[in-house]
């Protein structure tokens, strides 16, 4: 599992599932300057998006898994989170979460532990 301390390794640029966004330094596909984990939105209907929940969370396990860096999974967790600062979560998301528990059961817990250390920082 990934721990606190875990980064995130950017290696193969154009790997990534098709959930996410990626923007490159002047069209250099080596040189990543943003990525949006989250870079979905519902569709409107709530048996659709929860089947595309699971299918974006197939895709990051497969990620995870093929790249040897489980923290990718609490990277989309992170930005799911500050998405939906903004709107409820929805069936999306909970279609994500629902695959993503059994394959990484401790990668809500990480993203957790990283938002009381981010706050505590703040606080401090």
């Amino acid at each position: 599992m990934a721990t606190g301390s875990a980064a995130f390794i950017v290696d193969h640029a154009g790997r990534f599932p098709t959930f996410c966004a990626v923007a490159f330094r002047n069209e250099n596909r080596a040189a990543v300057t943003w990525i949006d984990f989250w870079a979905v939105k519902p569709c409107g209907d709530p048996a659709a998006d929860y089947a595309r929940g699971q299918r974006y969370a197939d895709e990051a396990i497969w990620h995870a898994r093929a790249t040897g860096q489980p923290v990718f999974v609490e990277c989309v967790l992170m930005f799911m989170s500050m998405k939906l600062r903004h709107r409820d979560a929805g069936e999306l998301e909970q279609g994500f979460v629902d695959r993503i528990v059994n394959a990484f059961p401790h990668a809500m817990d990480e993203v957790i532990v990283r938002l009381s250390r981010h706050r505590l920082k703040r606080l401090s």
